[in-house]
């Protein structure tokens, strides 16, 4: 699976506006240090490639903003409070079908 290096960069600015809004001081986060947070963030990246070749064809919006940041926020605040890496798939699949909802014209 080829990871797109803009779904990479929004995980990581989602992840980071995260971190940047929780109220974990680094000495609290469950990782060693903010490398370790960020990296498992982008490690999830395939599972957007995945998704991504699943609804290219119909997916209505700008994918880095609609899905891989917000992504990375959702996925970041979980594993702040201490959540499992393999909630990542629930995550995402919420925050697609969330993105592909069009209003009626």
């Amino acid at each position: 699976m080829t990871v797109d290096d803009l779904d990479v960069a929004y995980i990581a600015i989602g992840a980071r506006q995260a971190l940047d809004k929780s109220a974990i001081g680094y000495s609290e986060m469950p990782f060693e240090g903010e490398l370790a947070y960020i990296q498992a963030c982008i490690d999830q990246a395939p599972l957007l490639g995945k998704a991504w070749q699943d609804c290219s064809n119909e997916f209505p919006g700008v994918w880095c903003y609609e899905v891989a940041e917000p992504f990375g926020q959702a996925f970041g605040r979980h594993l702040l409070l201490r959540g499992e890496c393999g909630r990542a798939q629930s995550i995402l699949e919420g925050i697609v079908a969330s993105a592909m909802k069009v209003s009626p014209a």
